[in-house]
């Protein structure tokens, strides 16, 4: 599977998820909603492009919104609260997403092993030793 393959799966999966626990935690108190798709945010965008982590928080902001928040299914900007929801959650997908990309550039970069390395340099000075000639 390619990398936009993944993303695709990242994208639809993140939006269901968030979208059914936005729904079943309506009769929780918003504050406790907006945790749990926060974390299920944080999640999904994890092995995602970071495009994708800021568009599942962006879906996610709409549905706390809508059926957390205001209940009756209005998404809108209303006041501050929102656009801090809204900040928070694009920005744990997207942190979230660039942590993972982070850790694995991280992970590529190899340090040679100082052993190796002075085995290989002695083996090449060996070389260039024995190309000399005699002296006499």
């Amino acid at each position: 599977m390619t990398r936009l393959d993944l993303s695709a799966w990242s994208l639809a999966g993140g939006s269901a998820c968030v979208f059914a626990l936005a729904v079943v935690l309506a009769g929780l108190p918003w504050q406790a909603a907006f945790t749990v798709v926060a974390v299920a945010v944080v999640a999904w965008a994890w092995r995602s492009r970071i495009i994708v982590g800021a568009a599942i928080g962006a879906i996610a902001w709409m549905c706390v919104t809508g059926f957390d928040v205001h209940r009756f299914g209005h998404i809108g900007i209303t006041g501050d609260g929102d656009v801090a929801r809204a900040a928070a959650l694009v920005l744990a997908g997207v942190l979230a997403a660039f942590v993972h990309v982070l850790i694995d550039a991280r992970g590529r970069y190899r340090r040679a092993d100082p052993v190796w390395v002075d085995f290989h340099s002695a083996e090449a000075g060996l070389e260039q030793t024995d190309r000399r000639e005699p002296t006499l």
